[in-house]
């Protein structure tokens, strides 16, 4: 690693740090956790490969799970990661006629721009709500605190920018996402329902994305791989009509061998039933039935041959 990259490492888990998330270095990539020791890589851009000995780090590390992008020959299931990496991103890469409609559409009633956090800070609560209840999400006062100490610990760190997009001066809709090892990643991304006529996200993400990949030293612009917990095929199908590239790769959720006799077919049942059952009113419930559901999902592709 450079110094450059070295100074953006740090800045990035030192933010981490101060989110009370845990993060490490393995493999040349920085690895957070998502919850319930779930780490997936930063950047995800490209597949990864990990030895065994990685994955005993990782586990020494405090990990209890490992989701990431494989180049490797184990068993994973098919997936895809979406980026954007053209230079020249702009109407051109819209293939869709209809959202190149919505997106002129959203130019006559939309303003986009870069805004500091704390405008965030005083606005975003109604967006968090709104989003949050459209998900089936709950928002009490701990999640508006969680969201107000994020957005003060981007405000301060260099690596994180903010882009809002405004109806009438209203803030209709936000992201935020944040530089590292040559790319943008981005973080989040929150609307209000009651605008969401004028397609403020649709021309939020076009001009924040044309934006980031045309500067210097940045080669792509990456929106993610498919979440443990799954993706609407209305929001892949949206991410592709962005112009966002859609790269399918193989995807691996490598498991603690310590949590094996925990997620035998018997106990994984019971943990699914009762994720099922409290999905919509937890997160971690949430996230284990995305897990157990990923697991068998790469069992059965195993099985098949697939990955190894």
């Amino acid at each position: 690693m450079n110094r450059k990259d070295l100074a953006e490492e740090k800045l990035l888990s030192d933010f981490y740090r101060s989110q009370g998330v845990k993060a490490f270095t393995a493999s040349g990539f920085l690895w957070r956790s998502e919850g319930l020791r779930l780490f997936s890589p930063i950047p995800c851009n490209r597949p990864i490969s990990l030895s065994s000995q990685d994955l005993r780090y990782m586990w020494k590390q405090g990990a209890l799970f490992v989701y990431y992008p494989s180049a490797d020959n184990w068993p994973a299931f098919p997936g895809y990661v979406f980026v954007v990496e053209d230079k020249k991103y702009g109407f051109t890469s819209i293939k869709s006629g209809d959202r190149r409609h919505n997106i002129r559409r959203a130019f006559k009633h939309c303003t986009v721009e870069n805004i500091p956090f704390e405008l965030l800070l005083q606005n975003g609560a109604p967006l968090i709500q709104d989003t949050y209840g459209r998900q089936g999400r709950n928002c009490n006062n701990s999640v508006l605190e969680g969201w107000s100490k994020y957005f003060r610990a981007a405000a301060s760190n260099p690596l994180f920018t903010a882009w809002g997009a405004f109806v009438s001066k209203e803030l209709a809709a936000f992201k935020v996402e944040f530089t590292y090892n040559g790319g943008v990643q981005a973080d989040a991304v929150l609307s209000r329902s009651d605008l969401l006529k004028y397609y403020p996200v649709n021309a939020l993400l076009f001009v924040s994305t044309q934006q980031a990949i045309m500067r210097d030293g940045i080669s792509y612009v990456s929106y993610g791989m498919c979440p443990v917990t799954g993706e609407p095929e209305s929001l892949v199908s949206f991410k592709e009509s962005m112009g966002f590239k859609k790269v399918e790769v193989n995807h691996r959720l490598a498991m603690n061998p310590l949590l094996k006799p925990v997620f035998s077919n018997c106990m994984s049942s019971v943990f699914k039933a009762i994720a099922d059952r409290n999905y919509h009113r937890s997160a971690y419930a949430r996230m284990v039935a995305g897990l157990i559901s990923t697991l068998r999902r790469q069992d059965e592709h195993s099985d098949a041959g697939y990955g190894g």
